[in-house]
């Protein structure tokens, strides 16, 4: 833009106008007034027609306590010809859009949606919601799985039987370990005499549920371990256990999550009178050195459950791998 001089319209007040005492400011100050504002618009490259300060040759700085910019969005250059640093604009779907070459973050970063070609993490990172992989993962460390402890209260469920329940959520741990505590004399419906016997149960049942409000996801991994059976004051009585023969089945329970309730299918129904679980009474040889499902002991065993979605629309909890377990 060609800057030119800048005409100010100011009248003359002459003396013949009765006006002695301004008419000769007003005159000594014409010029003057007009050489600043002209060396102003000059100066700064103020263009009144586009409303544009810095038209040719930017401006050094700008200092304000708050800058306000609308429309097009701001652009960051520097050198000769101009190479453009960053640039804050629109994109076609009216959304912001902030491009930079580096960004440091000295705090925190809050965004809903994160798209990157590579991510470099140096710390760590915590993910509080489901993450899907499209590609193969490698992991050059150790791999380390969750794991959460659970007390399961065994209750009478009939004469013979006793039944605990555990419920699995979304945010269940991959490694779960139960202990089942036995309600003890003189409790009422007590399972454990408190002196080595359990009255006439002859079954404990591990039961799992699914949470009603935040059920576990589809295609979830579960591995539950049993790791002991304590009385009311949490001291082992797996021995006893062991003496009166008496197996511990897993079975499926309800899904609280679904509108009505409904069953929820260990593998593939397991036929009728058909158990998995720790059988003292098993007779199916095993190698040396392999645990066996018919000697109960702390940590001696644990299933594999893999939550499923099946094609008829069932909660199906299929089993990967039992150890210490058997069908009976």
């Amino acid at each position: 833009m060609a800057f030119s001089p800048v005409s100010l319209p100011l009248q003359e007040i002459l003396l013949s106008d009765f006006v002695p005492d301004i008419g000769s400011k007003s005159n000594a100050n014409d010029l003057l007034i007009q050489d600043l504002l002209e060396d102003l618009v000059n100066n700064l490259e103020i263009d009144l027609n586009t409303l544009a300060i810095g038209t040719d040759n930017p401006i050094n700085y700008i200092r304000t306590t708050s800058v306000v910019m609308e429309e097009t969005g701001f652009i960051f250059q520097t050198g000769t010809p101009s190479t453009i640093i960053a640039r804050l604009s629109k994109n076609g779907n009216n959304e912001s859009v902030l491009n930079v070459d580096n960004l440091t973050i000295d705090i925190a970063l809050d965004v809903e949606v994160l798209d990157a070609n590579s991510l470099i993490i140096n710390d760590s990172l915590a993910v509080n919601g489901p993450a899907v992989y499209n590609d193969s993962i490698e992991v050059k460390a150790g791999s380390i799985q969750s794991k959460e402890t659970v007390i399961a209260e065994l209750t009478e469920l009939t004469a013979t039987k006793a039944s605990a329940n555990i419920t699995l959520t979304a945010g269940s741990n991959q490694n779960i370990f139960v202990t089942l505590r036995a309600s003890t004399s003189p409790a009422l419906n007590f399972v454990y005499d408190g002196a080595g016997a359990f009255g006439t149960i002859t079954e404990f049942q591990l039961v799992v549920d699914f949470d009603a409000n935040v059920p576990p996801a589809q295609n979830q991994e579960f591995t539950i371990y049993i790791v002991d059976v304590v009385d009311a004051g949490n001291n082992s009585i797996m021995n006893h256990v062991v003496t009166n023969t008496i197996p511990i089945k897993i079975k499926p329970g309800t899904n609280l999550n679904a509108t009505p309730v409904v069953p929820i299918i260990l593998h593939n129904g397991l036929g009728s009178g058909t158990d998995i679980g720790i059988n003292p009474l098993s007779t199916t040889a095993y190698a040396s050195g392999v645990l066996r499902s018919n000697v109960p002991s702390i940590y001696g065993a644990n299933i594999s459950l893999l939550y499923i979605v099946d094609q008829d629309t069932n909660d199906r909890l299929l089993i990967k791998s039992t150890i210490g377990m058997e069908f009976f």
